[in-house]
């Protein structure tokens, strides 16, 4: 039909020319093929350059398209989170001055039993003191006038009905103008009955940690430094009373030491007392068997040290073994038994404890010690643990005083001085 026809011949005439098209695309590609061949060395380079932009190029189109998109989507899900809020800190409790009147009662009973000597009312108003510190309370009763001042700071305790004191005092020594400042901190706590005492004994490790935490926070710090200022003002002021203060602790030191070894030496004595066998007659003594002698009973002698520095207690000789306490510099202790490990078993509070022996100065007793005479001092001279001037000194015999001479050493004088052997130059005594 017409219609087909022409249908027929359009359609012809589309293939003609795309036949035509692709034979002149085919010669131009052949040209450029050959170009290509031809200035390959120039053309390749040109080629790889424009594909490695092209490529990086759609890279980056698409790196950042899905950067936006990643942003974007971030930041709608940071809008739509959740606020969070922050717990508040937990505030600390200041330290305020004390208005409980029984908290006061208590201290003031303490410090005036200190100044007393009262040792009923000092194991009345704590739970526990031992014996070193009960003798050193007493001795140290012997020098003080009074505790003019005292001022009393808290923290609340650990433990439901415990309060932490820190108490700011200043104390009288007799024959002295000044009283000097000091501070100590007590852990009160309330028996069954109501009643508060003051606690002396072992806390648990969570009560001690407590308390360390407590004394680090600014304000007690701050307490503290301000009393040690005030101290070392007082020192520098007076230069005088700092001599008087480490002549005093030394004298407290040895005169607790032994009151402490003749305490041990009273028990040990009543303790043999006890197992002697009882007499058979009616109050003589039972006699000895026949043909036997009684040995004649050998005084010993009893070697003490002084802590040259504050160093830790040990049950045992070892440094993993449990610390039963500490003494500090100048504590004068009873010897047991130096070992060949670098130890020396002493007693402690009582008991036997170890101490590292480079951290200890030996003394010996002056029990048993026979007196060939006696010298009188020309003037104040030192008195030192053996006969060399770098010794430890023990103290002071004052000119005019006299002690019972033991034996005289290469122009030293072996002296009986505070229960203990001491000695002097020769050329300051006669």
């Amino acid at each position: 039909t017409p219609l087909m026809q022409v249908r027929f011949l359009s359609d012809a005439f589309y293939i003609t020319l795309i036949l035509e098209r692709t034979f002149m695309l085919k010669d131009k590609l052949g040209t450029l093929c050959n170009f290509i061949l031809k200035y390959s060395k120039i053309a390749f380079p040109v080629i790889i350059i424009a594909a490695v932009a092209i490529t990086v190029t759609i890279a980056l189109n698409v790196g950042g398209s899905s950067d936006k998109q990643q942003l974007e989507q971030g930041t709608a899900e940071t809008e739509a989170a959740p606020e969070v809020t922050e717990a508040p800190e937990k505030q600390e409790v200041p330290l305020i001055a004390n208005e409980d009147a029984a908290i006061t009662e208590i201290i003031t009973r303490y410090y005036n039993a200190l100044a007393e000597g009262d040792a009923e009312t000092l194991n009345d108003v704590c739970d526990v003191i031992s014996d070193s510190d009960m003798l050193h309370h007493l001795e140290t009763a012997k020098y003080v006038e009074s505790y003019p001042t005292i001022e009393i700071y808290t923290k609340a305790g650990l433990e439901e009905g415990t309060t932490i004191a820190y108490v700011y005092y200043k104390v009288l020594f007799a024959n002295q103008e000044q009283a000097f400042p000091g501070y100590k901190a007590h852990y009160l706590c309330t028996d069954e009955q109501g009643q508060l005492y003051i606690k002396r004994g072992d806390n648990s490790e969570e009560v001690n940690e407590y308390f360390m935490n407590v004394s680090a926070q600014d304000d007690v710090v701050e307490f503290n430094n301000k009393i040690t200022v005030e101290y070392n003002e007082l020192m520098d002021a007076y230069p005088e009373l700092d001599v008087y203060l480490q002549e005093l602790k030394a004298q407290i030191a040895t005169s607790v030491g032994v009151a402490l070894a003749e305490q041990v030496a009273q028990e040990q004595e009543n303790e043999a007392a006890g197992q002697e066998p009882e007499p058979s007659g009616e109050g003589g003594e039972q006699p000895p068997e026949q043909g036997t002698e009684q040995p004649p009973v050998e005084e010993n002698v009893v070697l003490y040290a002084s802590a040259t520095t504050t160093v830790n207690v040990r049950a045992s000789d070892s440094e993993q073994a449990d610390k039963l306490g500490k003494v500090s510099g100048g504590t004068k202790l009873q010897v047991l038994e130096q070992r060949v490990n670098g130890w020396t078993k002493v007693l402690f509070e009582g008991k036997e404890g170890y101490i590292k022996s480079e951290f200890l100065q030996m003394t010996e007793s002056a029990a048993g010690a026979e007196s060939i005479g006696t010298v009188t001092a020309t003037t104040n001279i030192n008195v030192r643990s053996s006969a060399s001037e770098t010794a430890d000194r023990l103290g002071v015999l004052a000119g005019g005083d006299s002690a019972e001479l033991v034996a005289r050493e290469d122009g030293w004088c072996k002296i009986k001085y505070q229960g203990q052997i001491g000695y002097v130059k020769a050329d300051y005594v006669e």
